[in-house]
Protein backbone atom coordinates (compact mmCIF):
# COMPACT_ATOMS: atom_id res chain seq x y z
CA UNK A 1 0.00 0.00 0.00
CA UNK A 2 1.05 3.58 -0.50
CA UNK A 3 2.97 5.30 2.26
CA UNK A 4 1.53 8.58 3.50
CA UNK A 5 3.85 10.69 1.36
CA UNK A 6 3.01 8.73 -1.77
CA UNK A 7 -0.74 9.07 -1.15
CA UNK A 8 -0.39 12.81 -0.60
CA UNK A 9 1.91 13.26 -3.57
CA UNK A 10 -0.29 11.13 -5.80
CA UNK A 11 -3.43 13.04 -4.82
CA UNK A 12 -1.64 16.32 -5.42
CA UNK A 13 -0.60 15.24 -8.92
CA UNK A 14 -4.10 13.92 -9.63
CA UNK A 15 -5.75 17.19 -8.61
CA UNK A 16 -3.21 19.03 -10.73
CA UNK A 17 -4.10 16.88 -13.70
CA UNK A 18 -7.82 17.47 -13.15
CA UNK A 19 -7.26 21.21 -13.04
CA UNK A 20 -5.12 20.98 -16.14
CA UNK A 21 -7.75 19.22 -18.21
CA UNK A 22 -10.72 21.17 -16.89
CA UNK A 23 -9.29 24.67 -16.71
CA UNK A 24 -6.18 24.77 -18.88
CA UNK A 25 -7.00 22.45 -21.77
CA UNK A 26 -7.56 23.95 -25.17
CA UNK A 27 -8.10 22.38 -28.59
CA UNK A 28 -4.93 21.91 -30.62
CA UNK A 29 -5.54 23.18 -34.13
CA UNK A 30 -2.93 21.06 -35.89
CA UNK A 31 -4.43 17.58 -35.85
CA UNK A 32 -2.44 14.47 -36.73
CA UNK A 33 -3.69 12.64 -39.82
CA UNK A 34 -4.47 9.39 -37.98
CA UNK A 35 -8.11 8.34 -37.95
CA UNK A 36 -9.98 7.43 -34.78
CA UNK A 37 -9.63 3.73 -35.60
CA UNK A 38 -5.91 4.10 -36.17
CA UNK A 39 -5.52 5.85 -32.79
CA UNK A 40 -7.42 3.07 -31.01
CA UNK A 41 -5.69 0.35 -33.01
CA UNK A 42 -2.26 1.72 -32.12
CA UNK A 43 -3.19 1.69 -28.41
CA UNK A 44 -4.39 -1.92 -28.73
CA UNK A 45 -1.06 -2.89 -30.32
CA UNK A 46 0.87 -1.19 -27.52
CA UNK A 47 -1.21 -2.91 -24.83
CA UNK A 48 -0.49 -6.39 -26.21
CA UNK A 49 -2.20 -6.69 -29.57
CA UNK A 50 -5.79 -7.41 -30.52
CA UNK A 51 -5.51 -11.20 -30.44
CA UNK A 52 -3.96 -11.13 -26.97
CA UNK A 53 -6.50 -8.68 -25.54
CA UNK A 54 -9.47 -10.51 -27.04
CA UNK A 55 -8.06 -13.71 -25.59
CA UNK A 56 -8.44 -12.38 -22.03
CA UNK A 57 -11.49 -14.22 -20.71
CA UNK A 58 -10.65 -14.37 -17.01
CA UNK A 59 -8.48 -12.30 -14.68
CA UNK A 60 -7.47 -12.26 -11.03
CA UNK A 61 -6.42 -8.90 -9.59
CA UNK A 62 -5.05 -7.94 -6.20
CA UNK A 63 -5.86 -4.31 -5.59
CA UNK A 64 -5.96 -1.61 -2.95
CA UNK A 65 -8.91 0.77 -3.11
CA UNK A 66 -8.59 4.19 -1.55
CA UNK A 67 -12.10 5.56 -1.04
CA UNK A 68 -12.18 9.35 -1.06
CA UNK A 69 -15.13 11.23 0.38
CA UNK A 70 -16.45 13.73 -2.17
CA UNK A 71 -16.11 17.29 -0.93
CA UNK A 72 -15.96 20.78 -2.37
CA UNK A 73 -13.66 22.70 -0.05
CA UNK A 74 -10.86 24.33 -2.02
CA UNK A 75 -8.16 23.13 0.33
CA UNK A 76 -6.25 19.84 -0.11
CA UNK A 77 -6.47 16.71 2.01
CA UNK A 78 -10.13 16.94 3.00
CA UNK A 79 -11.27 13.71 1.34
CA UNK A 80 -11.15 11.64 4.58
CA UNK A 81 -9.89 8.47 2.83
CA UNK A 82 -10.51 4.89 3.86
CA UNK A 83 -8.74 1.85 2.47
CA UNK A 84 -9.65 -1.69 1.55
CA UNK A 85 -7.70 -4.61 0.09
CA UNK A 86 -9.45 -6.49 -2.68
CA UNK A 87 -9.02 -9.73 -4.58
CA UNK A 88 -11.10 -9.56 -7.74
CA UNK A 89 -11.75 -12.53 -9.97
CA UNK A 90 -13.59 -11.92 -13.20
CA UNK A 91 -15.02 -14.10 -15.93
CA UNK A 92 -15.94 -11.87 -18.83
CA UNK A 93 -17.72 -14.68 -20.70
CA UNK A 94 -20.55 -15.00 -18.14
CA UNK A 95 -20.12 -12.03 -17.20
CA UNK A 96 -19.27 -12.55 -13.53
CA UNK A 97 -17.34 -10.67 -10.86
CA UNK A 98 -16.35 -11.93 -7.41
CA UNK A 99 -14.71 -9.35 -5.18
CA UNK A 100 -13.31 -10.36 -1.79
CA UNK A 101 -12.93 -7.14 0.18
CA UNK A 102 -10.95 -6.75 3.39
CA UNK A 103 -11.70 -3.68 5.49
CA UNK A 104 -9.59 -3.82 8.64
CA UNK A 105 -10.42 -7.18 10.22
CA UNK A 106 -13.66 -7.62 8.28
CA UNK A 107 -13.93 -9.64 5.06
CA UNK A 108 -16.86 -9.28 2.66
CA UNK A 109 -17.49 -11.16 -0.58
CA UNK A 110 -19.54 -9.51 -3.32
CA UNK A 111 -20.59 -11.86 -6.12
CA UNK A 112 -22.27 -10.60 -9.29
CA UNK A 113 -23.20 -13.16 -11.92
CA UNK A 114 -25.03 -11.98 -15.06
CA UNK A 115 -27.96 -9.94 -13.64
CA UNK A 116 -27.84 -11.16 -10.01
CA UNK A 117 -25.87 -9.75 -7.06
CA UNK A 118 -25.32 -11.49 -3.70
CA UNK A 119 -23.11 -10.86 -0.67
CA UNK A 120 -21.47 -12.98 2.02
CA UNK A 121 -20.75 -11.19 5.30
CA UNK A 122 -19.49 -14.38 6.91
CA UNK A 123 -22.75 -16.29 7.35
CA UNK A 124 -23.47 -17.34 3.77
CA UNK A 125 -24.69 -15.48 0.70
CA UNK A 126 -27.82 -13.34 0.66
CA UNK A 127 -29.28 -10.97 -1.96
CA UNK A 128 -27.48 -7.71 -2.64
CA UNK A 129 -28.71 -4.53 -4.30
CA UNK A 130 -29.00 -4.26 -8.07
CA UNK A 131 -26.60 -1.31 -7.70
CA UNK A 132 -23.77 -3.85 -7.68
CA UNK A 133 -24.84 -5.14 -11.09
CA UNK A 134 -24.59 -1.56 -12.32
CA UNK A 135 -21.16 -1.22 -10.70
CA UNK A 136 -19.94 -4.43 -12.37
CA UNK A 137 -21.10 -3.19 -15.77
CA UNK A 138 -19.41 0.19 -15.35
CA UNK A 139 -16.20 -1.28 -13.93
CA UNK A 140 -15.88 -3.80 -16.76
CA UNK A 141 -16.42 -0.98 -19.27
CA UNK A 142 -13.64 1.25 -17.93
CA UNK A 143 -11.13 -1.59 -17.42
CA UNK A 144 -8.45 -0.37 -19.86
CA UNK A 145 -7.95 -3.45 -22.08
CA UNK A 146 -11.71 -3.89 -22.43
CA UNK A 147 -12.22 -0.17 -23.01
CA UNK A 148 -9.98 -0.09 -26.10
CA UNK A 149 -11.68 -3.20 -27.52
CA UNK A 150 -15.12 -1.65 -26.98
CA UNK A 151 -13.90 1.45 -28.80
CA UNK A 152 -12.62 -0.67 -31.68
CA UNK A 153 -16.02 -2.38 -31.94
CA UNK A 154 -18.06 0.84 -31.71
CA UNK A 155 -19.86 1.66 -34.96
CA UNK A 156 -19.89 5.39 -34.26
CA UNK A 157 -16.21 5.78 -33.28
CA UNK A 158 -15.11 9.23 -34.46
CA UNK A 159 -12.24 11.64 -34.00
CA UNK A 160 -12.60 14.77 -31.87
CA UNK A 161 -10.26 17.79 -31.80
CA UNK A 162 -6.88 17.20 -30.20
CA UNK A 163 -6.34 18.84 -26.84
CA UNK A 164 -3.74 19.50 -24.15
CA UNK A 165 -3.65 17.92 -20.70
CA UNK A 166 -1.01 19.44 -18.46
CA UNK A 167 0.66 20.85 -21.54
CA UNK A 168 0.90 17.44 -23.22
CA UNK A 169 -0.89 16.92 -26.57
CA UNK A 170 -3.62 14.28 -26.62
CA UNK A 171 -5.64 12.71 -29.42
CA UNK A 172 -9.34 12.40 -28.61
CA UNK A 173 -11.97 9.93 -29.82
CA UNK A 174 -15.71 9.71 -29.14
CA UNK A 175 -17.97 6.64 -29.22
CA UNK A 176 -21.06 5.01 -27.74
CA UNK A 177 -20.18 1.88 -25.77
CA UNK A 178 -22.52 -0.99 -24.89
CA UNK A 179 -25.44 1.06 -26.15
CA UNK A 180 -25.50 3.44 -23.19
CA UNK A 181 -22.19 5.17 -22.42
CA UNK A 182 -21.31 8.09 -24.65
CA UNK A 183 -17.59 8.38 -23.93
CA UNK A 184 -14.67 10.60 -24.80
CA UNK A 185 -11.23 8.99 -24.51
CA UNK A 186 -7.94 10.89 -24.49
CA UNK A 187 -4.76 9.21 -25.81
CA UNK A 188 -1.33 10.70 -25.10
CA UNK A 189 -0.17 11.74 -28.57
CA UNK A 190 3.47 10.83 -28.04
CA UNK A 191 3.07 7.35 -26.56
CA UNK A 192 -0.35 6.51 -27.99
CA UNK A 193 -1.60 5.17 -24.64
CA UNK A 194 -4.92 6.12 -22.99
CA UNK A 195 -4.74 8.78 -20.26
CA UNK A 196 -8.36 9.63 -19.54
CA UNK A 197 -11.90 8.33 -20.05
CA UNK A 198 -14.71 10.80 -19.62
CA UNK A 199 -18.49 10.23 -19.72
CA UNK A 200 -21.70 11.39 -18.07
CA UNK A 201 -24.11 9.00 -16.40
CA UNK A 202 -26.32 8.45 -13.36
CA UNK A 203 -26.14 5.68 -10.76
CA UNK A 204 -29.87 5.47 -9.91
CA UNK A 205 -29.58 2.43 -7.64
CA UNK A 206 -26.46 3.30 -5.65
CA UNK A 207 -27.14 4.84 -2.24
CA UNK A 208 -23.95 6.90 -2.20
CA UNK A 209 -24.28 8.19 -5.76
CA UNK A 210 -28.00 8.43 -6.54
CA UNK A 211 -28.31 11.99 -5.21
CA UNK A 212 -25.98 13.37 -7.90
CA UNK A 213 -28.30 12.39 -10.79
CA UNK A 214 -26.48 12.49 -14.13
CA UNK A 215 -22.91 13.28 -13.18
CA UNK A 216 -19.59 13.81 -14.90
CA UNK A 217 -17.31 10.78 -14.47
CA UNK A 218 -13.62 10.58 -15.27
CA UNK A 219 -11.21 7.64 -15.06
CA UNK A 220 -7.49 8.49 -15.20
CA UNK A 221 -4.91 5.84 -16.11
CA UNK A 222 -1.26 5.89 -14.99
CA UNK A 223 1.69 3.82 -13.71
CA UNK A 224 1.97 1.36 -16.60
CA UNK A 225 3.08 -2.21 -15.88
CA UNK A 226 3.33 -5.51 -17.78
CA UNK A 227 2.31 -9.13 -17.18
CA UNK A 228 1.50 -12.16 -19.36
CA UNK A 229 1.99 -10.15 -22.54
CA UNK A 230 -0.43 -7.43 -21.42
CA UNK A 231 0.61 -3.82 -20.81
CA UNK A 232 -1.80 -2.08 -18.44
CA UNK A 233 -2.06 0.98 -16.17
CA UNK A 234 -1.72 -0.13 -12.56
CA UNK A 235 -3.49 2.92 -11.15
CA UNK A 236 -6.99 4.10 -11.93
CA UNK A 237 -8.23 7.35 -10.41
CA UNK A 238 -12.01 7.80 -10.57
CA UNK A 239 -13.45 11.31 -10.42
CA UNK A 240 -17.15 12.03 -9.97
CA UNK A 241 -18.85 15.44 -10.12
CA UNK A 242 -15.38 16.91 -10.61
CA UNK A 243 -13.95 15.60 -7.32
CA UNK A 244 -11.84 12.57 -6.27
CA UNK A 245 -14.03 9.53 -5.59
CA UNK A 246 -11.70 6.54 -5.40
CA UNK A 247 -8.26 5.30 -6.45
CA UNK A 248 -7.65 1.68 -7.46
CA UNK A 249 -4.06 0.45 -7.37
CA UNK A 250 -3.37 -2.94 -8.97
CA UNK A 251 -0.73 -4.84 -7.02
CA UNK A 252 -0.97 -8.10 -8.94
CA UNK A 253 -2.64 -9.30 -12.15
CA UNK A 254 -3.07 -12.84 -13.53
CA UNK A 255 -4.48 -13.44 -17.00
CA UNK A 256 -6.72 -16.44 -17.67
CA UNK A 257 -6.11 -18.21 -14.34
CA UNK A 258 -8.03 -21.33 -13.35
CA UNK A 259 -10.87 -20.73 -10.89
CA UNK A 260 -12.64 -23.18 -8.63
CA UNK A 261 -15.73 -24.58 -10.32
CA UNK A 262 -18.09 -22.93 -7.82
CA UNK A 263 -16.40 -19.48 -7.85
CA UNK A 264 -19.44 -17.88 -9.49
CA UNK A 265 -22.18 -20.30 -8.41
CA UNK A 266 -25.50 -18.76 -7.37
CA UNK A 267 -28.19 -21.15 -6.17
CA UNK A 268 -31.55 -20.97 -7.91
CA UNK A 269 -33.27 -20.19 -4.60
CA UNK A 270 -30.91 -17.28 -4.00
CA UNK A 271 -31.48 -16.01 -7.52
CA UNK A 272 -35.23 -16.09 -6.90
CA UNK A 273 -34.81 -14.16 -3.64
CA UNK A 274 -32.73 -11.52 -5.42
CA UNK A 275 -35.34 -11.10 -8.14
CA UNK A 276 -38.12 -10.82 -5.56
CA UNK A 277 -36.24 -8.15 -3.58
CA UNK A 278 -34.73 -6.41 -6.58
CA UNK A 279 -34.59 -2.68 -5.95
CA UNK A 280 -32.35 0.33 -5.35
CA UNK A 281 -30.32 0.74 -2.18
CA UNK A 282 -32.38 3.72 -1.05
CA UNK A 283 -35.64 1.74 -1.01
CA UNK A 284 -35.67 1.83 2.80
CA UNK A 285 -38.70 2.02 5.07
CA UNK A 286 -39.14 4.33 8.08
CA UNK A 287 -39.29 2.34 11.29
CA UNK A 288 -41.02 5.03 13.34
CA UNK A 289 -41.55 8.74 13.89
CA UNK A 290 -42.20 10.40 17.21
CA UNK A 291 -43.00 13.83 18.60
CA UNK A 292 -40.30 14.71 21.12
CA UNK A 293 -42.67 17.49 22.13
CA UNK A 294 -45.42 19.32 20.21
CA UNK A 295 -42.76 21.24 18.24
CA UNK A 296 -40.06 18.67 17.45
CA UNK A 297 -40.52 15.51 15.38
CA UNK A 298 -37.89 12.86 14.75
CA UNK A 299 -37.56 9.88 12.40
CA UNK A 300 -35.97 6.47 13.01
CA UNK A 301 -33.70 5.33 11.52
CA UNK A 302 -32.13 8.72 10.92
CA UNK A 303 -29.50 7.60 8.37
CA UNK A 304 -30.56 8.77 4.94
CA UNK A 305 -33.82 10.30 6.19
CA UNK A 306 -34.35 13.84 7.46
CA UNK A 307 -33.21 14.16 11.06
CA UNK A 308 -36.73 15.34 11.82
CA UNK A 309 -38.64 18.62 11.79
CA UNK A 310 -39.14 21.65 14.02
CA UNK A 311 -42.21 23.86 14.28
CA UNK A 312 -41.68 27.61 14.11
CA UNK A 313 -45.22 28.65 13.28
CA UNK A 314 -45.25 26.16 10.42
CA UNK A 315 -42.91 23.16 10.26
CA UNK A 316 -39.36 23.12 8.89
CA UNK A 317 -37.66 19.91 7.83
CA UNK A 318 -34.21 19.25 9.28
CA UNK A 319 -32.30 18.03 6.19
CA UNK A 320 -33.98 16.81 3.02
CA UNK A 321 -33.33 13.01 2.91
CA UNK A 322 -31.03 11.11 0.63
CA UNK A 323 -33.60 10.61 -2.12
CA UNK A 324 -37.14 11.84 -2.88
CA UNK A 325 -38.49 8.37 -2.05
CA UNK A 326 -36.98 8.54 1.44
CA UNK A 327 -38.24 12.10 1.83
CA UNK A 328 -41.82 11.08 1.02
CA UNK A 329 -41.72 8.23 3.51
CA UNK A 330 -40.30 10.42 6.28
CA UNK A 331 -42.85 13.18 5.70
CA UNK A 332 -45.68 10.65 5.77
CA UNK A 333 -44.41 9.14 9.05
CA UNK A 334 -44.02 12.55 10.72
CA UNK A 335 -47.39 13.72 9.43
CA UNK A 336 -49.00 10.66 10.96
CA UNK A 337 -47.76 11.71 14.42
CA UNK A 338 -48.76 15.37 14.12
CA UNK A 339 -46.38 17.28 11.84
CA UNK A 340 -48.29 19.85 9.83
CA UNK A 341 -47.60 22.03 6.80
CA UNK A 342 -43.97 22.25 5.66
CA UNK A 343 -42.83 25.87 5.28
CA UNK A 344 -39.23 25.10 4.37
CA UNK A 345 -36.24 22.80 4.80
CA UNK A 346 -33.02 23.60 6.64
CA UNK A 347 -30.21 21.82 4.78
CA UNK A 348 -26.92 21.72 6.66
CA UNK A 349 -25.06 18.48 5.93
CA UNK A 350 -22.00 18.86 3.69
CA UNK A 351 -22.21 15.43 2.09
CA UNK A 352 -23.57 13.71 -0.98
CA UNK A 353 -27.01 13.07 0.51
CA UNK A 354 -29.96 15.46 0.50
CA UNK A 355 -31.12 14.30 -2.92
CA UNK A 356 -34.62 14.98 -1.63
CA UNK A 357 -34.05 18.67 -2.40
CA UNK A 358 -35.08 17.86 -5.97
CA UNK A 359 -38.63 17.03 -4.83
CA UNK A 360 -38.74 20.09 -2.56
CA UNK A 361 -37.69 22.40 -5.39
CA UNK A 362 -40.38 20.85 -7.58
CA UNK A 363 -42.92 21.64 -4.84
CA UNK A 364 -41.62 25.17 -4.39
CA UNK A 365 -40.57 24.52 -0.76
CA UNK A 366 -37.94 27.10 0.33
CA UNK A 367 -34.47 25.74 1.09
CA UNK A 368 -32.34 27.36 3.79
CA UNK A 369 -28.85 26.06 3.01
CA UNK A 370 -25.63 26.14 5.03
CA UNK A 371 -22.64 27.61 3.14
CA UNK A 372 -20.84 24.28 3.54
CA UNK A 373 -23.76 22.44 1.93
CA UNK A 374 -24.23 24.91 -0.92
CA UNK A 375 -21.92 23.28 -3.53
CA UNK A 376 -23.43 19.86 -2.80
CA UNK A 377 -26.99 21.12 -3.26
CA UNK A 378 -26.14 22.95 -6.47
CA UNK A 379 -24.54 19.80 -7.92
CA UNK A 380 -27.51 17.66 -6.87
CA UNK A 381 -29.94 20.04 -8.57
CA UNK A 382 -27.73 20.32 -11.64
CA UNK A 383 -27.63 16.53 -11.97
CA UNK A 384 -31.44 16.45 -11.86
CA UNK A 385 -31.76 19.23 -14.43
CA UNK A 386 -33.18 21.69 -11.88
CA UNK A 387 -32.24 25.30 -11.26
CA UNK A 388 -30.53 26.19 -8.00
CA UNK A 389 -31.20 29.90 -8.41
CA UNK A 390 -33.82 29.93 -5.65
CA UNK A 391 -31.86 28.31 -2.82
CA UNK A 392 -31.29 30.61 0.17
CA UNK A 393 -27.72 30.32 1.47
CA UNK A 394 -27.54 31.44 5.11
CA UNK A 395 -24.26 33.37 5.30
CA UNK A 396 -25.30 35.55 8.26
CA UNK A 397 -27.47 34.80 11.28
CA UNK A 398 -31.22 35.24 10.83
CA UNK A 399 -34.59 34.37 12.32
CA UNK A 400 -37.15 32.25 10.50
CA UNK A 401 -40.70 31.29 11.49
CA UNK A 402 -43.51 33.31 12.98
CA UNK A 403 -44.50 34.67 16.38
CA UNK A 404 -42.94 33.38 19.56
CA UNK A 405 -41.92 30.14 17.91
CA UNK A 406 -39.22 31.64 15.71
CA UNK A 407 -35.88 29.86 15.43
CA UNK A 408 -32.44 31.26 14.76
CA UNK A 409 -30.08 30.04 12.03
CA UNK A 410 -26.47 30.93 12.75
CA UNK A 411 -23.34 30.02 10.73
CA UNK A 412 -20.57 28.24 12.64
CA UNK A 413 -17.15 26.94 11.65
CA UNK A 414 -16.46 23.40 12.82
CA UNK A 415 -13.13 21.60 12.53
CA UNK A 416 -13.91 19.77 9.28
CA UNK A 417 -17.02 21.69 8.27
CA UNK A 418 -16.52 25.45 8.14
CA UNK A 419 -19.74 27.10 7.08
CA UNK A 420 -22.07 24.80 8.99
CA UNK A 421 -25.22 26.04 10.74
CA UNK A 422 -26.57 26.11 14.27
CA UNK A 423 -30.33 25.99 14.83
CA UNK A 424 -31.55 27.61 18.05
CA UNK A 425 -34.95 27.94 19.69
CA UNK A 426 -34.83 30.36 22.66
CA UNK A 427 -38.27 29.50 24.02
CA UNK A 428 -37.57 25.73 24.01
CA UNK A 429 -33.96 26.16 25.14
CA UNK A 430 -33.00 23.84 22.26
CA UNK A 431 -29.75 24.03 20.31
CA UNK A 432 -29.13 21.80 17.27
CA UNK A 433 -25.75 21.40 15.54
CA UNK A 434 -26.37 18.84 12.73
CA UNK A 435 -22.70 18.59 11.72
CA UNK A 436 -21.25 18.26 15.23
CA UNK A 437 -19.87 14.73 15.20
CA UNK A 438 -16.91 14.81 17.60
CA UNK A 439 -16.18 16.13 21.10
CA UNK A 440 -14.12 18.89 19.47
CA UNK A 441 -17.10 19.91 17.31
CA UNK A 442 -19.36 20.01 20.36
CA UNK A 443 -16.81 22.14 22.20
CA UNK A 444 -16.77 24.61 19.29
CA UNK A 445 -20.58 24.66 19.22
CA UNK A 446 -20.81 25.41 22.93
CA UNK A 447 -18.20 28.15 22.67
CA UNK A 448 -20.10 29.74 19.77
CA UNK A 449 -23.42 29.56 21.65
CA UNK A 450 -21.81 31.13 24.72
CA UNK A 451 -20.32 33.95 22.62
CA UNK A 452 -23.81 34.65 21.23
CA UNK A 453 -25.32 34.72 24.73
CA UNK A 454 -27.65 31.79 24.05
CA UNK A 455 -29.26 29.90 26.91
CA UNK A 456 -30.00 26.27 26.16
CA UNK A 457 -30.88 23.13 28.12
CA UNK A 458 -31.22 20.63 25.27
CA UNK A 459 -28.60 19.86 22.62
CA UNK A 460 -28.82 18.01 19.31
CA UNK A 461 -25.82 16.87 17.25
CA UNK A 462 -25.05 14.56 14.34
CA UNK A 463 -26.16 11.72 16.66
CA UNK A 464 -29.73 13.00 16.84
CA UNK A 465 -32.04 15.99 17.15
CA UNK A 466 -31.82 15.75 20.95
CA UNK A 467 -28.91 13.90 22.58
CA UNK A 468 -28.46 15.92 25.75
CA UNK A 469 -31.19 17.36 27.98
CA UNK A 470 -34.85 17.72 27.13
CA UNK A 471 -36.38 20.61 25.18
CA UNK A 472 -39.36 22.35 26.72
CA UNK A 473 -42.58 22.18 24.73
Amino acid sequence: MHGTSRVAGGLSMMIGAILAVTTLSSPVRAQSPASARQIVGHAIDLMGGEATLRGVERVRMRTVTQWQRIGFRDVPWTDRPSFESDTEVRDYTIPAWRNTRTLGTRTVIDLIRDSVAVIDLGAGFRPLSIAYVDERDESFMYTPDRLVLLLADARDLTRAPDTLIGGEPHNVVIATLSGSWRVRVFFQAGSGLPTLLRFRAAQPNDFGLVAWGRMDVEVWYSNWASTDGINFPAEWDIIRVGRPYKRITIQGLEVNPEFAADSFAVADSLRERFIAARGPMHDVQVDSAILVNPRIATVSPSFGFPAGAVRAGDWYLLEAAHHPLMLRRARKAMSDVGMGRIAGAIVVAARSGNGGVVALVDEGVPLFVAPAAEPFIRKVLEGAGRSSAGIDVVREGRWIGTGGERIRLEPVDLADSPGSLLIYSPDMGWLFAPDAATPLDIQLVKERAKALGWQWSALGTARGVVVEGKPES
